[in-house]
């Protein structure tokens, strides 16, 4: 007896031993986190509150951080960061909102300093007409006055303003107006921004309509045929394939995928004979694999239904959880 539990015990301590070393294995790999542990998503939602922090001092370093637009921006920027269900979504954010922010900051503080190179001119005597050029050059401002308009005092006034533009100022009636010259730069920088933002938009977008991979935690699905019953009811139909799909559509998942096909809009699911067809194509079974990306509990619970009903005919569902899973874009999209 005391032999027997001796084995017992044994038994009972390398069996915790290999759960341990499991354990340890799939925490290396990055397959699982331990309680309370930062995860590669709280780590990139770290650095997004690190830019958010960033644009707020900058934005107060420049006297802005009580302009509307800075704060909406910035009210948005933390509601989509902490609404981001994957990396590679704040990230995508981190770039979107971080240039909008800048851009924002910049455009307001040029606002601010041409509206001070104003004040200064229309403080003084002014003729009817006239022109005047300024620009920086050097970290020195340079003031083209062929007409002498300004007086010296203007002008040192105006070389003591923080002001990194080039401005075209034209007098009309006793009062000083500015020539829009369309700076190209400026231009181009707009549009660059511009042209970003909406790419990050247009990514985001295919995401969603399964034409664009897709990262983030979900569940993966294993369906198998009943191998002891091959009469109609023991083997996965379409229709089957449809259910699990319509429910986890229901319990928000962001993007499924079923047998290596990334479902879209137009996408069909049938049966030609003994085959199940994803997008027109033949999709390996027993087991069907269906991945889905979206809260695991949530999708998983979704299933429990489908799973009883289809353990009655002997059909098998298999549901693992996966921190970082990863969908397929449809392959035949052309952009």
């Amino acid at each position: 007896m005391k032999k027997q539990r001796g084995i017992i015990l044994v038994s009972i301590i390398l069996l915790l031993v290999l759960i341990t070393n499991i354990i340890m294995l799939a925490r290396t790999l990055g397959m699982i986190y331990l309680p309370g542990e930062v995860t590669p998503l709280d780590k990139a939602k770290q650095a997004a509150q690190s830019v958010i922090k960033y644009s707020e001092d900058l934005a107060a370093s420049y006297e802005l951080a009580n302009n509307k637009e800075v704060r909406d921006i910035l009210a948005k920027f933390k509601y989509e960061i902490e609404k981001a269900e994957n990396v590679d979504a704040v990230a995508s954010l981190m770039l979107d909102y971080g240039r909008q922010t800048q851009d924002a900051i910049f455009r307001l503080l040029q606002e601010k300093q041409i509206n001070q190179v104003f004040s200064v001119i229309n403080s003084q005597a002014l003729p009817q007409t006239g022109k005047i050029s300024m620009a920086k050059f050097d970290n020195e401002m340079q003031i083209l006055d062929p007409d002498n308009i300004l007086t010296e005092e203007s002008k040192k006034k105006i070389e003591e303003l923080s002001f990194n533009q080039t401005l075209e100022i034209e007098i009309i009636d006793g009062r000083a107006r500015l020539v829009h010259t369309g700076d190209i730069f400026n231009q181009v920088n707009f549009l660059q921004t511009k042209v970003a933002s909406l790419e990050r938009q247009l990514k985001a977008l295919e995401q969603k309509a399964g034409y664009e991979a897709m990262t983030g935690k979900g569940i993966v699905v294993e369906v198998y045929d009943n191998m002891g019953n091959n009469e109609n009811t023991g083997i996965v139909h379409d229709q089957d394939i449809r259910n699990i799909v319509n429910e986890l559509k229901i319990a928000g998942a962001a993007g499924i995928e079923v047998g290596g096909q990334r479902l879209n809009v137009s996408s069909a699911i049938r049966c030609v004979g003994p085959t199940i067809f994803v997008n027109n194509k033949p999709i390996p079974v027993n087991p069907i694999t269906i991945k889905a990306i979206g809260e695991p509990d949530v999708l998983d619970s979704s299933l429990d239904i489908i799973k009883n009903q289809l353990k009655n005919f002997g059909i098998r569902m298999d549901i693992s959880v996966e921190e970082e899973l990863r969908l397929s874009g449809q392959s035949n999209y052309e952009r």
